[in-house]
C-alpha cells in the first residue's frame, strides 16, 4: 500500500519521536506498554527513521514510562469522574483515548492544523471524541470546551519547546477559563532543558527545548491560582530498562528528578 506522507516541520514534526518510541516498545515481548494503534499508524506513514532520526533507547524507555504514568493518572481521574472532559494539548499522533475510553468521557485532541490533518488519516471524530485544529497558545480553543463537567487537561511532549513566559501565560489562561480543572504536565529540569543540543533525538529535527522546572511546586508560586498535587519521576521506574549511561547519570540529583509528570489543580475564582 502507498504510504501516507508527513508534511510536518519544526516542533510539530517532533510528534514522530514518541510515535516511533511507542512503536518500538510495543514490539517488545516484555514492553512497558502495548499500543497496537501506534503500530498501525507508523506502519502506514512514510517516515525515514534511519541514522540521526532513529529513536534512542533512552527516549524509547522514557516515552514508555511517561505513557504509563499518564495512562495511570488519567484512568484514575476517569474512575472518579466517569463523564469528565479530557483535553489533550499538542496531541500529535497520541492514541490515549483509544486505550482509556470508558464509554462516557468526552475527549478533545488539540493540535496545529497540519497535525490534525495527519490525524484524520487514522482517527474518526465522534460525539465523544473530537479534534480542535489550533495551537494550544491560541486561547480561542478554550471557548469550545464545555465547562459544567470535571475537566482534565494533558500537556505531554509540548511545553518544554516554549519559553517559560509562554508556559506561564498558557497556564494562567487555563486557570481563568477552567477554574476547577486538573492538569497533567510533562516537564523537564533546567539541567536537561539547557542541553537540548546534545539530546540524541532532536538532532534530526528543527526544534529545541526552551523551558525547564526543578519541581512542579514552583508553579504554585506563579500566582496563577494553581495548587501542586504531586509529581512522578521517570527515572524511578523500570530502572533495569534504562541504558547504563542513564543509570549512571541518575546518581546526580539534578538529573535523577529531571523528567517528570506534574499534577496541578486550579483553585477556582
Amino acid at each position: 500500500m502507498e504510504k501516507i506522507q508527513s508534511k510536518l516541520r519544526g516542533i510539530p514534526e517532533t510528534m514522530l519521536i514518541p510515535l516511533r518510541a511507542r512503536y518500538l516498545e510495543s514490539k517488545l515481548p516484555d514492553g512497558i506498554i502495548k499500543d497496537p494503534k501506534t503500530i498501525e499508524i507508523l506502519d502506514a506513514i512514510g517516515s525515514d527513521f534511519s541514522g540521526k532520526k532513529e529513536v534512542s533507547k533512552g527516549t524509547q524507555v522514557g516515552t514508555a514510562v511517561r505513557t504509563e504514568i499518564l495512562d495511570e493518572r488519567t484512568s484514575l481521574f476517569l474512575i472518579n469522574n466517569p463523564e469528565a472532559i479530557v483535553v489533550n494539548l499538542g496531541c500529535g499522533l497520541d492514541t490515549r483515548f483509544h486505550r482509556l475510553d470508558n464509554g462516557t468521557v468526552t475527549w478533545f485532541d488539540l493540535d496545529v492544523p497540519e497535525a490534525i490533518e495527519l490525524r484524520k488519516n487514522f482517527f474518526t471524530q465522534t460525539e465523544r471524541f473530537k479534534f480542535i485544529a489550533r495551537s494550544a497558545f491560541d486561547f480561542s480553543w478554550m471557548e469550545q470546551i464545555p465547562k459544567r463537567r470535571p475537566i482534565l487537561i494533558i500537556a505531554e511532549g509540548l511545553l518544554m519547546y516554549f519559553p517559560g513566559k509562554a508556559v506561564r501565560r498558557l497556564l494562567k489562561n487555563i486557570g481563568k477559563a477552567f477554574p476547577r480543572a486538573e492538569m497533567l504536565i510533562e516537564a523537564m529540569s533546567p539541567f536537561i532543558a539547557n542541553r537540548s543540543d546534545s539530546h540524541p533525538d532532536l538532532k534530526g529535527y528543527d526544534a529545541s527545548f526552551k523551558w525547564g522546572i526543578k519541581s512542579g511546586k514552583e508553579i504554585a508560586q506563579w500566582g496563577i491560582n494553581a495548587r501542586f498535587l504531586n509529581e512522578w519521576f521517570y527515572f524511578e521506574r523500570h530502572r533495569d530498562r534504562w541504558p547504563l549511561i542513564v543509570r549512571i547519570m541518575t546518581l546526580l540529583p539534578a538529573f535523577r528528578k529531571g523528567m517528570k509528570i506534574i499534577h496541578l489543580k486550579f483553585r477556582g475564582q
